[in-house]
């Protein structure tokens, strides 16, 4: 079936700005489960007329760009559903050490089902490329591919740290506790490297050992590249007296406010509101204010019109990316997605809590207007926006045997 050249041009470029699209989605709070499926199902169409072009003898493959973003996305998963080992092979030798491009492969090798992507998942854990063989760990564990002991062993005491890191998040994710392997897991609680440091904190935590938790006490109250992560974590393992001190000791840090804000947030504290729609009355920070207010209350503040029409501003999306551009000159702690936050108005968050905040219980937590329980962690992680279904899993995995973390930028795929 060969495309007109109207329709391959279009292609080309709509393929990789849909997994660019999908991406991004999967770390903002405006996008919902149906959002990401949806998404998922787009570029499957992209990848279904690209198999079907290729059957007939076209080629708009190659004139896809794989070095832009999401292009190679397009490519090696291309590669896979055609079972084009040429491809496949060509496009990891030329792999960079870009963090983004190990995003897209694991992405890639996840996309369809183990059935389909086993042989290709065991060439990339062979390979040489320390950022080819940590995305197909990574890949490993959204798929539950059980790899062998012996082999998780090698990649723990391998010399690159993402290797390294790939294999403590694949024993956390998946609570993969073998006694042999511990004392390696622990031995990298002192490693020099900052990753490779924390990320054994959090397997530690993960596989049941809550007496370590201690050690993420300076990565809530130091800003540094996993506060945020962090944050999620030490949370669920205090009782209510310490998530209150902890709460304060974060206030009181030198850190951003926007993760103070994240923090307000995940606490689930709602004797903080109040000081969080103090935040919505400051312009740098009036998003983030509604989304943490959205965050622990579970309310869309558009929906309940606490978003008042602002006549002279400006909502176009270029007018959004420079003011976001602005804020991460300002705060490095910024994210991209912010801009597409709705602004509310401090004084209707006022009126709205002043006429809820009964049906609130002092003394728990709350996440999207439910306290936390095993039933409600469950519901939030399957039907909360990404970041609340981030927190809900990870309290979920801390707290409950049987739960376990997933990667939300890895695709649930075709099968």
């Amino acid at each position: 079936m060969a495309l007109s050249p109207w329709l391959a041009s279009i292609l080309r470029h709509d393929a990789p700005h849909a997994w660019v699209l999908r991406h991004n989605a999967t770390h903002s709070s405006r996008f919902y489960p149906m959002d990401i499926a949806r998404y998922d199902r787009q570029l499957n169409e992209y990848l279904h007329l690209l198999e079907y072009e290729a059957l007939d003898g076209a080629d708009t493959l190659s004139r896809v760009d794989h070095e832009t973003q999401g292009g190679l996305f397009i490519h090696l998963t291309s590669a896979i559903q055609q079972s084009n080992w040429e491809h496949f092979i060509t496009l990891l030798s030329e792999l960079s050490d870009d963090s983004e491009q190990g995003e897209e492969l694991a992405q890639s090798l996840a996309w369809f089902p183990v059935s389909v992507t086993h042989s290709f998942i065991q060439y990339a854990l062979e390979h040489s490329s320390p950022v080819v063989q940590a995305a197909a760990i990574n890949a490993s564990a959204a798929r539950g591919v059980d790899l062998p002991v012996a082999e998780v062993a090698s990649y723990l005491g391998a010399q690159d740290h993402r290797i390294t890191i790939a294999a403590l998040r694949y024993l956390g994710n998946r609570k993969y506790h073998v006694d042999q392997l511990m004392s390696l897991v622990n031995t990298l609680l002192t490693s020099q490297h900052e990753g490779v440091r924390f990320n054994a904190i959090r397997a530690v935590l993960l596989l049941g050992d809550r007496e370590r938790v201690s050690l993420l006490q300076s990565y809530v109250t130091q800003a540094c590249e996993y506060t945020r992560e962090a944050i999620q974590l030490i949370y669920p393992l205090f009782d209510i007296a310490q998530q209150e001190a902890l709460t304060a000791s974060i206030l009181s840090a030198d850190l951003s406010p926007t993760i103070k804000l994240y923090a307000l947030a995940v606490s689930g504290d709602t004797g903080y509101v109040p000081t969080i729609i103090e935040w919505a009355s400051q312009a740098d920070y009036a998003r983030l204010a509604g989304e943490s207010f959205a965050f622990i209350t579970g309310i869309d503040i558009e929906e309940e019109n606490l978003c008042p029409v602002i006549e002279d501003e400006d909502e176009s999306e270029l007018q959004n990316l420079d003011n976001i551009n602005v804020r991460r000159k300002q705060d490095p702690w910024a994210q991209a997605y912010e801009s597409d936050l709705p602004i509310p108005s401090a004084e209707r968050l006022q009126a709205w809590w002043s006429s809820h905040q009964e049906e609130f219980k002092k003394g728990q937590r709350w996440i999207a207007g439910k306290p936390y329980s095993q039933e409600n962690l469950n519901t939030i992680a399957t039907e909360g926006n990404q970041r609340q279904q981030r927190v809900a899993e990870i309290a979920l995995a801390l707290s409950y045997p049987g739960s376990y973390v997933h990667d939300l930028t890895l695709p649930a795929g075709i099968g």
